[in-house]
Parts: structure tokens; sequence; C-alpha cells
């Protein structure tokens, strides 16, 4: 079978993460990157033997000749960068977020729509392995009766890490916890009515959330974040006789009616590479392929959607 050729658009931490699963992975192969530092960009070529090493996307698409690209820039420059990567009509992999506001995001979807693109947005936690079984546990009990998520930030830290602009910092909301957001979509279907109490300690957007959703699939969501206490990231499933936990979101297991404990086993793609990346790249693959979007890919329009209620919920409408 044919390889899918890529073109990679940026050379910082998460491209070698994907860079990691391509080497591997035998549906595609890197045939080109680009970056604004080139010196990374060379550096990941030589690691990875990736042939073409481009002053430009124009020069990524004109010499590697692509199938696809992927657009793996920082927070500030996905909507610039996304958007010029509309005009060559090729599949486009953006990482989330794809764009750093609502309406960044609602912009680039339109492009998409207009010039006929399939896309995805890397939204990874969707393909955990953990998580599809964790899903199949409830179904094989009955019926999903509830999706509880927290969504806790460590602001503090991040903060003081100093790696964030104030403008990355001040959107945080959807530069990083539309991660969390998503799942109660993931898990539990679109939101069909949302109420939501948001507090501000510290943060434009606030920082202190708490919200409740009646979701598409008849279950109950709802969603806890404090941002200035420690805590982490956790969901909890509940089904009829069943209640699955993921804490942290990497680590899985279930209870039974007899308050039994059953450890969930993660696939061995999620423990040799980022989670979730591997089985992302078999989806992305396979858009690239027939340029249908199925289940639980986010394209533009549904990454839109998770954009929507992280709005919904921040503090400033």
């Amino acid at each position: 079978m044919k390889k899918v050729k890529l073109g990679l658009v940026g050379a910082g931490w998460v491209a070698k993460q994907h860079l990691e699963v391509i080497r591997v992975i035998g549906e595609v192969e890197c045939v080109g990157i680009t970056s604004r530092t080139k010196a990374k960009a060379e550096a990941l070529a030589r690691q990875y033997e990736i042939p073409l090493v481009a002053d430009d996307l124009d020069a990524l698409v004109g010499q590697a000749n692509p199938d696809a690209l992927m657009i793996l820039v920082s927070e500030e420059q996905m909507f610039k960068v996304a958007s010029s990567a509309m005009k060559y009509g090729l599949p486009l992999f953006v990482e989330k977020p794809a764009g750093l506001l609502p309406e960044e995001n609602r912009k680039l979807a339109e492009l998409a729509k207009q010039n006929k693109i399939p896309t995805m947005v890397g939204f990874n936690r969707r393909y955990y392995s953990l998580f599809h079984k964790g899903l199949e546990i409830i179904k094989d009990h009955g019926r999903l009766l509830g999706v509880a998520v927290e969504g806790h930030e460590r602001m503090w830290r991040v903060r003081e890490g100093g790696k964030f602009s104030e403008y990355v910092l001040d959107n945080w909301i959807y530069a990083n916890s539309t991660h969390t957001i998503d799942l109660l979509r993931f898990f539990g279907g679109e939101v069909k009515d949302l109420k939501v109490i948001a507090h501000q300690i510290k943060e434009k957007r606030g920082d202190q959330f708490a919200a409740i959703a009646e979701l598409g699939s008849g279950a109950i969501g709802s969603y806890l974040a404090n941002w200035y206490s420690p805590g982490g990231w956790k969901v909890v499933l509940y089904g009829e006789g069943v209640t699955v936990e993921f804490k942290p979101l990497e680590n899985g297991r279930w209870i039974d009616k007899t308050f039994d404990t059953h450890e969930i086993e993660v696939d061995e793609v999620d423990k040799k590479f980022k989670p979730g990346f591997y089985r992302q790249m078999e989806a992305f693959s396979k858009l690239v392929a027939d340029s249908k979007v199925t289940w639980p890919t986010l394209d533009l329009n549904g990454a839109y959607e998770t954009m929507r209620l992280a709005e919904q919920m921040s503090y400033v409408k």
C-alpha cells in the first residue's frame, strides 16, 4: 500500500512526539519539514531521516510534494500558519488549539469548508485506549448515566514557568483546558443544555468553574476546575451497576456492584508513544485516504464546538 506523504510545519517538542510514531507506523512517512527556527528542523531531520528541510511552507509543498500537511506550531502562530496552509488544498492536521480564540477556530473552519479541505484537530485524548475500553465496560453493563470531569490547572506553576506569553496565559481556558472540556463531548455526546458558575481569583477569563450539562447520550455531565488549588485531571463515568475512573487520565480502573476494583490495561502503543498519538496518526492517515471524518475524530468544525463550550464556561463571555 502506498504510504501517505506528510509535510510537517513546526519542529518543537510536539513535532518530535509525532515523528516517533511516523517512523514506525506503516501507513505514513515524513517527506519534509519546515520551521521558523531552521536549526531545530535540521536537528529533527537528522534524527528521523527526513529528506528535506524547507525554508518555508511554499518550498515544503513545492519540493516535497506531500499528500497532507501537519501544522505543529505554537498557540499564537497557529491561526496564521494554518490559514496560509489552506491555499494548497491539502488535508490538514492541526494541533490543538486550532487558533487561540474561538473566532480564529471558526474562521479556519470556514476556510476549510470553502476550499473543501479535510481537517483533523489534535485532541489526542480521544484516542486513549483506556477511554475506549472504559466506554465498552459501561456499554456492557447498560447505559451511561453520568460523566464527571475535573480539569484543575496548576496555574501558579504555569505562570512561574515563564514558558508562555501573557496572551496565551490570559486565554488558557482555550489553549489548554479544552483538553478536559472536550471530554464531556467525547464521553457523553453533544451538550444540549449547560448551567455554569464561574469565579475569578486572578485570571482574566476565570479560574474557578463549576458546570452541569445534559448530554446527547442522555447522561448528566459535570465539569469542575479550580486552577489555584492542588489537584489534577480526572474523569469518572457512571453506568448501571458500574463506575469507571481515570485518575490520572492515563490510568484506569472500574468498580463493580460488590465494590471490587479491576484495573484497565493500557494498550502497548499508549505505553510506547505519547498516549493517543499512534491511533490518532492512524485515523489521520485514513482521513487523508477517504476524506471522511468519523468519531472520535474532531475536524475544525468539531473543535470549534469544544471552543464554544469553553467560551460558555469562561468568566468573561
